[in-house]
């Protein structure tokens, strides 16, 4: 017999790249707990990003939701055990996991995806509907949303917080040498995918502006990773270690020795940045989603906000960077609404659903 299969569909495109990093750490988690298993992605054709050597990558014309036609193909020709759909996909598409026998899960990060998990159509459809609420501290189904599950008793529903591969202390001392950094006591600035732009400019050429200025002003080493979708020319820089882009294990690693980050505000990265108690300065690095959850997090505590020019995101860093006590602070809000790392529950419940497959 075939040995089963996960196939991953997230939003991919030239912008930002959060979904397809969550889903990969999720499949990284997954495998460990299921080595027999065939894990396949399916992604934009003009994305440049991090992959692991093995997983099965299939190129789609555009992001899933638009390309309906060759994730459907892709569907029958694969005939996976599950399929996980993260923010991305349609109606033809779930209709035809279904057919090829495969359980279905649908990940939702916004409240808009939440509410398209909950149509009927959608309800009828699904097995698991996972649910980001990063810096809930006790999310809860809405009224209607209860009701509506009583109609559906095979369809589960799952809350969880940050996604992100776990610290290894070996590993980032390895990373620290190899990139001229002290082993702690330093800035990692990070927009996340790196593709996006503000008034021209590239965003992450903002943000390495930025660090050379906080560098100055804090003597702190600072270390800018462009992101995997830059495609400026910024690769050096006098005073501040410039990185590519990182696996997303290594920037965990990095992230969790630095005594702060200065980072985009997308789903995955302030999740991964924040389940490890890293105090954050957060700024709007692309997205719609970005300036509500920074309104969110710096009216809670949880993050300093700064918006995308080079001395708001400098004076926001450095303050923080000064101030040990907002320092606590910040780690102290985060803990108390139980941001965490559930990179493993999430692997263990989906590991649940293909064992119910076979």
């Amino acid at each position: 017999m075939a040995a089963p299969a996960a196939l991953f569909a997230p939003v991919s495109g030239p912008g930002g790249s959060g979904e397809y990093y969550r889903c990969l750490a999720i499949a990284r988690a997954l495998q460990a707990r299921c080595p027999e298993l065939d894990i396949h992605f399916l992604i934009h054709q003009e994305v440049s990003l991090e992959r692991d050597e093995r997983f099965h990558y299939h190129p789609i014309p555009d992001s899933p939701t638009k390309s309906v036609g060759e994730v459907v193909e892709a569907l029958r020709r694969i005939r996976p055990s599950l399929v996980l759909f993260d923010s991305a996909g349609r109606m033809t598409q779930f209709r035809a996991a279904r057919r090829v026998g495969a359980k279905l899960a649908w990940l939702s990060d916004r409240p808009n995806k939440r509410w398209k998990g909950f149509r009927w159509r959608m309800m009828a459809l699904l097995d698991l509907h996972l649910m980001a609420a990063s810096g809930q501290a006790n999310p809860r189904l809405g009224l209607l949303e209860r009701f509506k599950l009583r109609f559906f008793p095979r369809l589960r529903t799952r809350f969880f917080s940050g996604i992100a591969p776990a610290p290894d202390a070996d590993r980032r001392r390895a990373l620290c040498q190899a990139h001229d950094l002290p082993e702690s006591d330093y800035v990692i600035l990070a927009p996340g995918g790196g593709g996006y732009t503000h008034q021209g400019r590239p965003v992450p050429e903002i943000m390495l502006d930025a660090a050379s200025r906080i560098h100055e002003q804090t003597g702190l080493a600072c270390v800018m990773v462009m992101g995997p979708q830059y495609r400026g020319d910024s690769h050096e820089h006098e005073t501040v270690r410039v990185i590519d882009s990182l696996p997303t294990e290594d920037l965990t690693q990095l992230l969790h020795g630095a005594r702060l980050a200065v980072i985009g505000a997308g789903s995955m990265m302030t999740a991964q940045t924040l389940s490890l108690e890293v105090p954050a300065v957060i700024v709007p690095a692309g997205g719609d989603d970005q300036p509500p959850r920074i309104a969110d997090f710096s009216r809670r505590g949880l993050a300093t906000a700064a918006s995308m020019d080079e001395q708001s995101i400098t004076d926001a860093a450095v303050a923080l960077a000064q101030d040990p006590d907002r320092q606590r602070q910040q780690q102290q809000a985060v803990h108390a609404v139980g941001i965490r790392n559930d990179v493993v529950d999430v692997a263990k419940t989906l590991q649940a659903l293909i064992e119910k497959h076979a």
